[in-house]
């Protein structure tokens, strides 16, 4: 099973390099959204999420993570970006049967008015022109399987498969617009360590699962020429339970992205969660370190609380993305599982 494991990484790692290189060279990326940090509690861990997205967020991160989906999930998220822009994203996911999960999501990026600058033909300035309105919009379409289902032995009884179809556009008054189309290909193995049982309900301290994840973003290409911002990312977390005192939860997840501009971003995060009668309290903090300079890396804080009515919990989320001398992105979200 390790040995499968082992060939299966290293195929798609190399499937990745020959895309990486025939991309190469071939100029700058566009559909600007497609780079915007999205989710928020995976922006909680530092973006790392394609190993341990468990929840509608993973249709970002990794769709092979829908399957975990075992109901019906709504998301609202209100996103002040970076000054004084607004990102605004709603998220649906559901079960649809044993064999997988759907989730869709629709985004809308306001960048408000731009005010046109005019220059002569010798490139002289000449005061303003009209005021232009920009934005970005971003349309996905996902499903994740559990691969088991289809094909049954001692090597897909642990693997999802996935895929996200995502459908892009930026616009800038009369001026400038453009249309993307993207897929998302991902897998996720997870592998239960111990389970949960009378033991760890009476508060007994349990490693309870580990896991990783293989995702290849954005291949796809834009109608003005230019392709959109592809990378492979491979991703892994782990679980604990009962860490110190009953009634918890500790994740922790790590995501190597390596993109086609050749710069390695390493992301990492922890979650701690605590049950509190029918009360969630979570804590999240996470990094995006980047080898090479780069406008988002920093030290991200955010959590949430969690509440239960009747068949219905709802979660209130927040997280902070430090952007250096830009500023500061705050999100806030609400979850509802029904």
């Amino acid at each position: 099973r390790g040995k499968n494991m082992k060939k299966l990484f290293f195929s798609i790692f190399m499937i990745f390099i020959i895309i990486s290189r025939a991309f190469s060279g071939v100029g700058t990326t566009s559909i600007d959204i497609l780079k915007v940090p999205t989710g928020i509690k995976s922006q909680g861990m530092g973006g790392a999420y394609v190993a341990g997205g468990n929840d509608i967020e993973a249709i970002d991160f990794n769709p092979a993570g829908l399957k975990s989906i075992k109901g019906k999930e709504v998301l609202f998220i209100h996103d002040i970006y970076l000054q004084d822009i607004f990102y605004d994203s709603i998220f649906y996911g559901q079960n649809i049967n044993e064999l997988g999960s759907i989730g869709a999501c629709i985004k809308y990026l306001n960048s408000g008015s731009i005010i046109e600058k005019k220059e002569s033909a010798t490139g002289n300035y000449e005061g303003e022109g009209a005021s232009l309105s920009a934005f970005d919009y971003l349309l996905e379409i996902g499903y994740g399987m559990d691969f088991e289902k289809m094909v049954y032995n001692e090597f897909t009884m642990d693997l999802n498969l996935g895929a996200t179809l995502k459908i892009s556009g930026e616009s800038l008054g009369n001026e400038y617009s453009n249309f993307g189309l993207a897929i998302d290909i991902g897998a996720v193995y997870d592998v239960i360590i111990t389970e949960e049982d009378f033991l760890s309900n009476r508060g007994e301290f349990l490693w309870n699962k580990a896991g990783a994840g293989i995702v290849f973003k954005n291949l796809g290409t834009s109608f003005n020429g230019n392709i959109t911002p592809i990378s492979f990312v491979f991703g892994g977390y782990t679980q604990f339970l009962n860490c110190f005192t009953q009634g918890n939860r500790v994740k922790l997840n790590m995501d190597l992205d390596y993109n086609i501009a050749e710069s390695l971003n390493i992301k990492g995060g922890i979650e701690y969660s605590h049950n509190i009668s029918t009360a969630v309290l979570s804590l999240r903090v996470g990094g995006n370190f980047s080898l090479k300079e780069r406008m988002a890396t920093g030290i991200n804080f955010g959590g949430g609380l969690g509440m239960k009515f009747g068949d219905i919990n709802y979660e209130l989320n927040y997280v902070m993305i430090p952007f250096s001398e830009l500023g500061n992105n705050h999100k806030i979200g609400l979850y509802i599982v029904f």
